[in-house]
């Protein structure tokens, strides 16, 4: 394996480290309830709160984590 390979490596391992710590930061989702849903302020303005930050981060660094991982198998590979 090549430099290349081992950056790859490596950067899946910490994007993967940091999107498991993001996922358990997260408030669980059974807490509400459909009376206290969406019709609340909280339930409004989610994306500014802490959660729907995490929320956002989360999409993000799954996503990023499965490129890597294909671009990681594929450097290999070859």
């Amino acid at each position: 394996m090549g430099w290349i390979d081992w950056t790859l490596s490596i950067t899946t391992v910490v994007i993967g480290i940091v999107l498991t710590i993001v996922v358990m930061l997260q408030n669980s989702k059974d807490s509400q309830s459909a009376i206290t849903g969406a019709n609340t302020f909280y339930g409004s303005n989610k994306s500014k709160t802490l959660d729907g930050v995490l929320s956002k981060w989360t999409i993000g660094l799954a996503i990023v984590f499965g490129v890597l991982c294909f671009v990681t198998t594929i450097a290999i590979i070859k």
